[in-house]
C-alpha cells in the first residue's frame, strides 16, 4: 500500500500570508480567515488598511491560495487555470479571477518546508455555498441548467495544461483501489472494489462512445456559490481536466445526491433527479442511451473515489473535519444506490 501520510499541503502561518500579500501585492494589514481545503491552503483576506502598489484591492476581498507541492510543479497547468478563468468570465460565468502581482504574474513560487509551492491570489466570489442551502426542486432545476451551460462553454475552450493525469479525475478512479486499506472494515473495502471494478469494465472499457472536452470535474456543493437562492457562480478550478464530457454531469449529480444524505433520514426519492436531468438536457443536449446507462455506475464510482481519497487525506490531518465531510453521507448514499438496480435508477432520471 502506498504511503498515505505524505503531506503535499503547504504548512503556512498568518504572518507568512501577511508578508507575501505585502511584498508581492502591496496589501497591508488585512483580516485573514482560513477557508476549507483538501490539499491546498486557502485564506480569505478583507479590510486591508492600505495598498502600496498600484493593484486595486477588490471590494469583496481576495483569496490567497497556497497550491500543493504536486500541482505547483506543473507550470503549464497553472497557466491553463489562469486562461480558463478569464475565458469563463468572458463567457458570463462568475468565478474567481486572478489578481496579478506587482511583477505582472498570476502566481509566484515559494519554498515552504523545503518544497516548492505556487501562490496565487483571486478575487473573492461573495455568496453562500450550495452546501448551506436547502435544495428544492427549483434550485435543482437551476443547477441542471447551470451545469448544462457550463458544459457548453467549456467545450469551446482547450489548453494543453489540462491534458494531465490527476488522481481526482473520475477516469482515474481505478487508481484509488491501491488505497482501500485505509478502511478498517472489510465490507467497505469490498464495496469500493466491486463498484470501481464495475466502473472500469462498463464505462472505461467502452469509453470510445463518449465525447471529450475540458471539464470542471468537481461540481460539488461547496464549489457552487449562491445568492438569494439562485446560482451565482463557481469556484475552484483545481481539478479541471480534459476528460469525458459526461463526467461533469455525473459528478454534479453525485454531489446533489450526497447533499440530500446530510440528513440521516434521507431517501434517494427525495432528490429531484428528473428536474436536474431535464434542465441539463434543455441547456446542453439530450443524453444518449449509452450515457444514460452508465450514470448510476459513474455516480457510485465517484462516491467511492471521494470516500477513499477523503479518508486517505484525513490520515495526514486528523483535525480537518472538511476532509471527512463526505464520509457519513457518502456511505449512506452509496448504500441506497447499491440497493437499486440500474434499470430502476434510469426510471429516476427520465420523465
Amino acid at each position: 500500500m502506498a504511503d498515505t501520510t505524505v503531506d503535499i499541503c503547504p504548512t503556512i502561518n498568518k504572518d507568512q500570508v501577511a508578508d507575501i500579500l505585502k511584498n508581492d501585492y502591496g496589501f497591508i494589514n488585512g483580516k485573514i480567515q482560513e477557508l476549507d481545503g483538501y490539499d491546498d491552503k486557502n485564506y480569505h483576506i478583507t479590510d486591508v488598511e492600505k495598498y502600496t502598489e498600484e493593484i486595486e484591492f477588490p471590494t469583496d476581498g481576495i483569496v490567497i491560495k497556497f497550491i500543493n507541492s504536486i500541482d505547483s510543479k506543473n507550470l503549464l497547468f497553472l497557466d491553463a487555470q489562469t486562461k480558463l478563468t478569464q475565458h469563463l468570465e468572458r463567457s458570463g460565468i462568475y468565478c474567481p479571477i486572478p489578481v496579478f502581482n506587482k511583477y505582472g504574474e498570476s502566481y509566484r513560487s515559494y519554498i515552504l518546508d523545503n518544497k516548492i509551492h505556487a501562490v496565487r491570489v483571486y478575487k473573492y466570489v461573495k455568496g453562500e455555498t450550495m452546501d448551506k442551502v436547502k435544495v428544492n426542486s427549483e434550485i435543482t432545476t437551476n443547477f441542471g441548467f447551470y451545469v448544462g451551460c457550463l458544459t457548453s462553454i467549456l467545450k469551446t475552450f482547450n489548453h494543453d495544461g489540462f491534458h494531465r493525469s490527476h488522481l481526482w479525475a473520475l477516469e482515474k478512479c481505478p487508481e484509488v483501489l491501491k488505497f482501500v486499506e485505509v478502511f478498517d472494515q472489510e465490507k467497505h473495502r469490498q464495496t469500493v472494489t466491486t463498484v470501481i471494478n464495475k466502473f472500469e469494465s462498463e464505462v472505461l472499457l467502452k469509453a470510445d462512445h463518449l465525447e471529450k472536452s475540458v471539464i470542471h470535474e468537481d461540481l460539488n456543493m461547496n464549489n457552487i456559490i449562491m445568492k438569494d437562492n439562485k446560482i451565482l457562480g463557481i469556484i475552484d478550478v483545481g481539478d479541471v481536466v480534459y476528460s469525458f464530457t459526461i463526467f461533469d454531469f455525473t459528478v454534479a449529480l453525485c454531489y446533489l445526491i450526497m447533499h440530500e444524505f446530510k440528513d440521516n433520514n434521507a431517501k434517494l426519492s427525495n432528490v429531484h433527479i428528473k428536474n436536474f436531468v431535464e434542465a441539463y438536457e434543455k441547456q446542453y443536449r439530450n443524453l444518449n442511451d449509452f450515457e444514460v446507462s452508465i450514470i448510476h455506475t459513474c455516480v457510485c464510482a465517484r462516491i467511492c473515489q471521494s470516500l477513499v481519497l477523503g479518508k486517505k487525506s484525513s490520515l495526514r490531518d486528523l483535525s480537518n473535519s472538511y476532509i471527512l465531510s463526505t464520509q457519513e453521507r457518502g456511505w449512506r448514499a452509496l448504500e441506497e444506490l447499491m440497493n437499486i438496480k440500474d434499470d430502476k435508477f434510469v426510471m429516476l432520471l427520465k420523465h
